[in-house]
């Protein structure tokens, strides 16, 4: 936390527990510092901005290692998630009496408003929330402890997403002891990102006057093999579905396969008939709504490098499915719609042998689905699909779904984070929208709010969802250094 260096900024971080407890408490003015000189229509200084980064940059860390030591895992409950979003939220309340939980019968959502001085206003979206550490025996030390390891962060949520949320706290605090903050922030910190984002758009349409802002910056992204920085405008959509086939009472002796049913083999089946190698998807009316890349987008992807060859040096595969020519790797990557098994449990999987045939079997699936894609509409076509050709047995036992959305690149906010990157980083790769998923729509398609996912700390080597997820020290401190860049700039030209 900054250091308590007036008995006003302890009382203004004892905020959030007055909130908490029903208590308001007047906000006490505090003396700000004179502007930092400033250049390209009210940037401060950028010396003035890196030598408090610099100077502060230890604790900066520290503080970033102590909210990864929260295993704040979204499917473990409301109970392994709020102490995190406690200790965010008491560090926002060192900034703002507007401190507030946002909830829709879900994980809550982190909200805190931050004055700026000028009329523009940005959303902020992050997630407190991590994935789960299996499997374990993969880390080299506990994933809630984050270690430090030539130049790298290692802990489980560092990347995805808690470098964020730090970054632009840390950024309030660096422009705050420089001068006044040009735009109001809006932070909106979630805490079910991970297990699909259940209630943000209920969140998003209770609360629409509080996130309502000419802006939004979105988690963030961070670069390639070649470490070119990248914008991304957009998110692809997401149908996560467990299936499940019992077909015998429990499991019996495997001298009876000849005989009795294998739930097994039916999920196989059943899984076989929705796509073959080449991800050609057997579903009636999948592609229906599916759009064709614009020229225009043509035009974008043919900046991005597609990192053939890195990417089999770093994931470990010989051919790409369909084997696509180099410059139709990333419209492969983006406008392509997939259907994948994330995973199938039946049977027995422990040590040795045990003949059975299962009584039971369940996958897992999920669908990345492109603009105009709508995931409902894809469960229902799953449906129908599973019945007409004879899978009737299939359970659909539940399901999430995300929608996939675009910004436009040429919005105020847009320009401002190329030209900001530009300074900081050289020239931007820019991306139509990134192959992930998460809960943009709401945001841009129903309060109207343009959006940029920023570079951050992202790299192809952060292992996100897997063991020793990790990032650069240099890249977190970039993402503070960028942060006020943007803010400063999009507040000058409002």
């Amino acid at each position: 936390m900054p250091p308590p260096t007036t008995g006003a900024s302890r009382s203004r971080r004892r905020g959030w527990d007055a909130a908490r407890s029903g208590t308001r408490r007047r906000p006490v003015r505090v003396r700000r510092r004179p502007y930092a000189q400033c250049k390209n229509g009210g940037v401060i200084s950028t010396s003035a901005v890196d030598t408090y980064i610099q100077s502060n940059s230890r604790r900066f860390v520290d503080e970033l290692k102590e909210l990864c030591s929260f295993p704040s895992i979204s499917n473990n409950g409301l109970d392994a998630i709020k102490p995190a979003r406690d200790w965010i939220a008491n560090r926002l309340a060192g900034f703002t009496d507007r401190v507030e939980t946002l909830d829709a019968g879900g994980m809550p959502a982190l909200y805190a408003e931050v004055k700026g001085a000028g009329r523009r206003k940005l959303l902020l979206y992050e997630h407190y929330d991590v994935q789960p550490v299996d499997p374990i025996d993969q880390w080299e030390a506990d994933p809630f402890k984050a270690v430090e390891k030539d130049g790298r962060l290692v802990a489980r949520g560092v990347a995805d997403d808690k470098a964020d949320v730090m970054a632009r706290i840390h950024a309030v605090e660096v422009l705050k002891h420089l001068g006044e903050i040009p735009v109001t922030l809006r932070f909106l910190v979630e805490g079910e990102e991970e297990i699909g984002s259940k209630t943000f758009e209920k969140i998003a349409h209770k609360h629409a006057d509080k996130l309502k802002a000419d802006g939004c910056l979105w988690e963030s992204g961070g670069f390639d093999s070649a470490d070119r920085p990248m914008i991304f405008f957009g998110v692809r959509g997401l149908l996560y579905i467990q299936l499940r086939v019992s077909l015998l009472a429990f499991d019996q002796h495997s001298g009876y396969a000849s005989l009795y049913p294998s739930a097994a083999m039916y999920l196989i089946r059943a899984l076989a008939s929705l796509r073959d190698q080449d991800m050609n998807i057997g579903i009636q009316g999948f592609y229906d709504d599916v759009v064709q890349p614009t020229e225009a987008d043509r035009k974008m992807l043919a900046k991005i490098d597609p990192e053939v060859d890195e990417r089999k040096r770093l994931i470990g595969f010989d051919e790409m499915i369909r084997n696509p020519s180099p410059d139709k790797v990333v419209e492969q990557l983006l406008f392509t719609p997939t259907c994948n098994i994330a995973g199938v449990t039946t049977g027995y999987q422990g040590p040795g042998s045990k003949t059975v045939l299962p009584a039971e079997a369940t996958a897992k699936l999920d669908f990345r689905l492109i603009p105009n894609q709508d995931p409902t509409d894809i469960l229902s076509k799953l449906r129908r699909h599973l019945d007409g050709h004879g899978f009737e047995k299939v359970e659909i036992l539940w399901s999430d779904g995300e929608k996939p959305v675009r910004s436009d690149p040429s919005s105020d906010i847009g320009k401002v984070m190329v030209e900001s990157v530009r300074e900081l980083h050289g020239e931007p790769v820019i991306w139509p929208f990134m192959q992930a998923t998460g809960p943009m729509h709401p945001v841009v398609a129903d309060l109207g709010i343009p959006t940029v996912m920023p570079v951050g700390v992202g790299r192809p080597e952060n292992r996100i969802h897997a063991p020793n997820e990790n990032i650069r020290v240099d890249d977190y401190l970039n993402t503070i250094r960028l942060m006020c860049r943007v803010w400063e700039r999009f507040g000058a030209a409002g």
